[in-house]
This record gives structure tokens, sequence and C-alpha cells, in this order.
């Protein structure tokens, strides 16, 4: 199979290196490319960055490298990134799968269906920053996101995150045809994920039309502490038809 996995915000492609060396190694093709905006670097600019130009810039990436039969792969903030991917390469797509990821209506925002006390200090934030864009807490990191993972490793990583731009999360998506197209969805839920209350991860798979459901351990960034499990999770979730083991 052909991954294109899309990663979430404060990270780049990298987050996904060892899940996409555990999918290589089991014959599949990954791509796992870096989003406008959350390149590393103190020279990147993004100012205005929205989820819009983040969508058109993953659809140049997959077209450049002449990818056409996609199983797109949405972590977090990358679900609606995925969602406007497949929404104008439905015919290339063979599935789209979320990892604990946002499921957006056509017109709506991530920030429409995140907490509200997140909404607001992201808001907050944003207008505080230079250029328009949301630092990740460093507690925030630690107990919500790698819950369970060692010090060294949660300092490791801190050390790679960027700030994301505000409009990632607050430009409404466009995708006027990815509801009518009903391509064929999954969705995997992080059994110790702690970002957001669980039930709004279950909220975002009832939006689906009989997307088949799976669940893997790991916290919301499993794919940096449980890589051989979610590349596990990955392929059941992307195949035509499951295994009766699960």
């Amino acid at each position: 199979m052909q991954f294109v996995l899309v990663h979430g915000g404060w990270q780049g492609g990298w987050c996904w290196d060892a899940v996409s060396a555990a999918l290589r190694s089991m014959g599949h093709e990954v791509f796992a490319p870096t989003l406008r905006g959350s390149e590393h670097g103190v020279a990147v600019d993004r100012v205005g960055v929205n989820l819009t130009a983040i969508g058109d810039g993953l659809i140049d990436a997959i077209r450049k490298h002449d990818l056409r039969d996609l199983v797109l792969v949405g972590h977090s903030g990358g679900g609606p990134v995925a969602q406007y991917a497949a929404d104008r390469l439905a015919q290339q797509t063979r599935r789209i799968v979320f990892v604990d990821a946002w499921v957006l209506h056509d017109g709506e925002a991530i920030n429409d269906v995140l907490p509200a006390p997140f909404v607001e200090s992201s808001v907050l934030a944003a207008r505080d920053s230079a250029d328009q864009t949301v630092a990740m807490d460093p507690q925030t990191w630690c107990e919500h996101f790698m819950n369970g993972a060692s010090e060294h490793d949660i300092a490791t990583l801190t050390n790679k995150l960027v700030p994301v731009p505000f409009g990632w999360l607050s430009e409404p998506v466009s995708l006027p045809r990815f509801w009518s197209a009903a391509l064929p969805s999954s969705y995997v839920f992080l059994r110790q994920d702690r970002a957001v209350p669980q039930e709004l991860y279950r909220a975002m798979a009832g939006r689906l039309n009989q997307p088949r459901l799976l669940e893997c351990d790991g916290p919301h960034e499993a794919m940096l502490t449980h890589p051989d499990l979610l590349a596990a999770a990955l392929i059941d979730a992307a195949r035509d038809q499951m295994h009766q083991k699960r």
C-alpha cells in the first residue's frame, strides 16, 4: 500500500520516522512530508499560513511524487488537511484514516470543534506572538501529549517542536466534494490519549459514514512512543477487508 502520513500541529514529517520505517519493512510505500509552516528553523515565515495553504502544499507534494493509490492518514490537526487533499484527489485516494484526528464539515474550522479553553488560549497566544502562531506549552506536551514517555524522550522531542500557524486552527476548511465522495474511512483511537476528552474523538468518528474503528495503545503522540503498534494499526485500518483477529 501507498501511505501518505499527515502530521498534526507543532511537528514535522519527522514525527512519523519510526512508523514509516515499520511500514516500509513490511513492504509498503510511505510519504511523510513536513507541511507548510511546520518547517524547523528561525527563518521560516509562518505569517498568514492557513489551512488552505497547508492543504494546497500537501497536494502539490503528492502530485510532485506522482502518488496515485493513496491511503491518506491524518493525525490530530492533520485530519482536516488529509480531508482537504482527499477532497481534491478523490480518484487517487483508496481510503482516508484518522488517528485521534479532527473530522470537519465543509466550512468548519478546527477551533469550532475544540473545547473552549483550548480555543481561548490559542487566540491569546496568536495575538501575543509576532507571527500569529501558537507555541506548544511544555507542560501540556509532557502531561497530555507524551504521557507515559521517558523524561529523556520528552526533552529530546520538545526541542524539535515548532509553533503552529493560527490559520491552521482558525480558517474554515473548504470541502465541496469530500462528503459526497463517500470515500472509505477508518478511525484509530489511541487508548491513553489525554490531549482532549476521549468523547470528542468518538464524536469525530461518528461524523463518518460507517468507518472502520480500531484502537491502539499509546498517548496522543503514539507515533513517537508506540510506532510499531501504530504501524500495525494503520495497516489494519487501510486494508480493503479486515482480518478476523481484530
